[in-house]
């Protein structure tokens, strides 16, 4: 007998089989297959693998009767097993045959494989193109086999309109086809047809593969996903050899695994996502090995367990490692005095089950101790791993604790990151893009490399270690630490002179009995905030935001501070606190920086590993604090876009002399308002009435309705303030409704005076209180009129 080998994954399809499909440029061999009455028809690289899988007359030997082309085959009839079409089907060419797929021989099912629909329609079309005869094509048609709500029981045909694939040269529509098809089928699919017709793809396919070896008609082959080359330069191949499986699929045991990753903190949805996947498709997975390093498998000491199957409650160790031994190699007994003997099966059972010892054991006392102290430490509370592992070694973890403890001691998180780039780039040995751990350290030092490090990334995604960070990290640390150093000099003499103003360097104190002023509280405000999110980023380990909460924009902070009260000197309270909380912010990312200050330069006996997070801290940011520095923050900004704006109305062709000429003396009027024009108040009214919080969204018509009963609508400023207004809902959530200013805005501006006038370069500003100003001039009042709260107005004139 000469068989036909096609290989295939979807043996639930082989019932609507309207012909075979072989490669025309390929060459195939005559193998002689393990019964010496029927030889195999496949490619050089299928017959090697079967070789290894007891498919050929010796195990591992290739035995080869003879060699045929695609080309010849093509015509041929052949009984394709369970196919509607009992009398036979052709053999036909198809241009996307593979060598280094399956066995080079592919079944076809037009009605559910969009390949062989667009494949078997070219070949109606122009049967002369493709040198075969009109009668292997006709009369075979597309038959069901699987039936879905998407797609009916044609969804090949289906797709391929859809798509408008024209012919089987369209790869990349097919291949997106194709994985619809699939998925839609195997999750969603239906049998039309055979012995299983009724039931669900997913249950249908292992009836149906089993079908088909017990009536002869097929047997399990296995081949490497792609290419994979050994170490020796050799094509590998799947052997078939006795195998011990872990079996994750069972149905019990994956659901209480399921149960505790639901409960897990994974820091991220990706991280999530990828274990939900693996748990999916995670069945049989074959679990030792007989050569490499491992544990050695209890009932069979000749073989180890595999290195991702090892190894998956290694921490529960950890708890009680120091009291078992001393020494590394575990020569130096612990404190208890417990030897290797000591420490059975029954042993280890009480230690991390709790089971009960056998009545009298020598060492029930100090196995109640190592007890004791695996409950103190476990569950784990992190476990921190490469995202390539999630896969496979993270989600043996999970199982095995589920199968062995109770859910006291299922794992709390874990947390997976991604590999660590160089520069940008993939590290390599090859193009020598490759950095040390030591290197960086004599390079750059440490503290450098740690915040690097922490600058790289934190997410699931790919860190990058730039080296143009670390060469900056060691000059804001130094600069920093310069800039702590003479700060410490001046709140020495405040100290020694609490009632006078202090100096060191370009760092001005005012008296320590000096009253806070919305600027003082103002910074002090800002530290308590990113305090609390670089606590909340340490917590959640994403040290990036942690750097960036407490370093760059403390740093930001304390030079704003600065600036702002240039003409009045620091509060000492606040420049104490801010070297104090610097140092403890950056302790985790920079220790040795962080020790420095903390001892050296501002004089603690204790080390700052002994100090602990900030205990007065607010429950929240002071908001209303923190929106007053922002408003203060933007005002340059506004009176600068102000200048600009003027100056581009003073350059327009036909325009007036310029308004103001920027060589003279400055005015500036800064309008600032309490309340907002009543029209927008009936706006924001009706919005926030109209607003559905559960949907987030808004019911336009009973908008308008509303906005027209109240006679706003003839304001041509309506709808566009209304649509602002939805946009920053949409952004911001319901908070946006809250537009009031919750801070005085007016005396904010007076306090902060000097800074304005020396950053803004004006010889006079006036603060203009539109709620209790007089009567203003013309142009005064022109400018006033866009003024709203939060959003002052200015005009800008020359001194009289």
């Amino acid at each position: 007998t000469i068989s036909l080998v096609a290989a295939t994954l979807r043996p639930e399809t082989m019932y609507a089989q309207t012909n075979c499909f072989v490669g025309t440029k390929l060459e195939y061999g005559l193998f002689q297959s393990a019964d010496a009455s029927e030889v195999y028809v496949v490619t050089e690289r299928a017959a090697r693998n079967m070789a290894f899988q007891d498919l050929s007359p010796a195990n591992e030997q290739v035995v080869r009767l003879g060699t045929i082309s695609g080309q010849a085959i093509i015509g041929t009839k052949v009984s394709a097993p369970l196919s509607c079409y009992a009398n036979g089907v052709f053999v036909l060419p198809m241009e996307n045959v593979l060598a280094t797929k399956g066995t080079g021989v592919v079944t076809s099912v037009p009605s559910d494989s969009p390949d062989d629909y667009a494949a078997l329609r070219d070949l109606k079309k122009k049967a002369d193109y493709y040198g075969i005869q009109p009668a292997w094509v006709d009369g075979y048609e597309p038959r069901p086999v699987i039936s879905t709500a998407a797609y009916g029981e044609m969804t090949a045909p289906a797709l391929c309109d859809e798509m408008k694939i024209n012919s089987q040269k369209d790869r990349d529509q097919l291949a997106k086809a194709k994985e619809v098809a699939y998925k839609e089928g195997f999750y969603n699919g239906t049998m039309s047809v055979g012995e299983f017709k009724g039931q669900s793809v997913q249950e249908a396919k292992p009836k149906v593969r089993e079908l088909l070896i017990a009536n002869g008609d097929g047997f399990a082959y296995a081949e490497p996903e792609g290419l994979v080359m050994s170490r020796s330069a050799d094509e590998c191949v799947v052997a078939l050899c006795d195998q011990w499986y872990f079996d994750y699929g069972e149905a019990a045991w994956k659901a209480v695994t399921k149960e505790c990753l639901a409960a897990m903190d994974t820091y991220g949805d990706e991280t999530r996502h990828q274990f939900q996947i693996t748990l999916d498709w995670l069945h049989q997975w074959a679990c030792v090995r007989s050569y490499g390093l491992g544990t050695k498998v209890p009932w069979d000491p000749t073989l180890l367990i595999e290195s991702l199957s090892d190894s998956t409650i290694y921490m529960s160790y950890y708890t009680v490692a120091h009291l078992l031994h001393r020494s590394l190699d575990g020569s130096a007994p612990g404190p208890l005095g417990i030897t290797p003997e000591d420490m059975d099966g029954a042993a280890w059972d009480h230690v991390l089950l709790g089971r009960e010892l056998p009545a009298g054991h020598s060492k029930a006392e100090a196995l109640g101790k190592l007890r004791r102290s695996f409950l103190y430490w476990y569950p784990v509370d992190i476990r921190s791993s490469g995202k390539d592992l999630i896969q496979n070694h993270l989600t043996f973890f999970l199982y095995v604790h589920t199968a062995l403890f109770a859910k006291a001691e299922w794992p709390r998180s874990v947390r997976a990151n991604g590999h660590l780039m160089l520069n940008g780039e993939k590290m390599s040995k090859s193009t020598g893009n490759t950095l040390s751990l030591r290197e960086s350290c004599d390079r750059y030092g440490a503290d450098a490399t740690r915040l690097t490090l922490a600058d790289a990334g934190d997410s699931i995604e790919d860190a990058n270690f730039e080296e143009s960070t670390a060469n900056a990290a060691i000059l804001h640390l130094f600069t920093l630490m310069e800039w702590v150093t003479e700060a410490h000099k001046a709140l020495e003499q405040s100290d020694a002179a609490p009632d006078q103003a202090a100096r060191a360097g370009d760092i001005a104190l005012r008296p320590t009995s000096s009253p806070m002023t919305t600027v003082d509280r103002v910074f002090d405000a800002e530290m308590d905030a990113l305090t609390l999110a670089a606590g909340a980023a340490y917590e959640r380990t994403m040290y990036r935001d942690a750097l960036k909460s407490g370093f760059y924009e403390f740093t930001k902070a304390r030079e704003w501070y600065i600036n702002v009260t240039a003409d009045t000197g620091m509060h000492p309270a606040l420049l104490r606190k801010y070297i104090s909380r610097q140092a403890i912010l950056l302790a985790p990312i920079t220790p040795h920086w962080a020790e420095h200050v903390w001892r050296t330069v501002a004089g603690s006996a204790s080390s700052i590993m002994d100090a602990r997070w900030p205990a007065d801290l607010p429950g929240e940011p002071d908001y209303a604090l923190l929106a007053a520095g922002d408003y203060v923050r933007k005002m340059a900004k506004s009176v600068r876009d102000a200048e600009s704006a003027l100056q581009r109305r003073s350059k327009k062709k036909g325009a007036a002399a310029a308004e103001v000429n920027p060589a003279l003396p400055k005015v500036l009027d800064v309008f600032v308002a309490r309340d907002f024009p009543a029209w927008q108040e009936d706006v924001l009214a009706v919005l926030k009435d109209n607003f559905d919080a559960q949907t987030a969204k808004f019911d336009d018509k009973q908008i308008l309705a509303a906005l027209g009963s109240r006679g706003v609508l003839k304001n041509k400023k309506v709808m566009p303030f209304a649509q602002e207004i939805k946009k920053r809902v949409a952004f911001i959530g319901p908070q946006a409704f809250d537009r009031a200013v919750h801070f005085n805005e007016a005396g904010v501006l007076r306090e902060v005076l000097p800074y304005l006038r020396r950053s803004l370069e004006y010889n006079t500003i006036n603060i203009v209180d539109l709620a209790s100003a007089g009567e203003l001039g013309e142009a005064q009042a022109r400018a006033a009129e866009p003024a709203l709260p939060g959003e002052p107005s200015f005009l800008i004139t020359n001194a009289q």
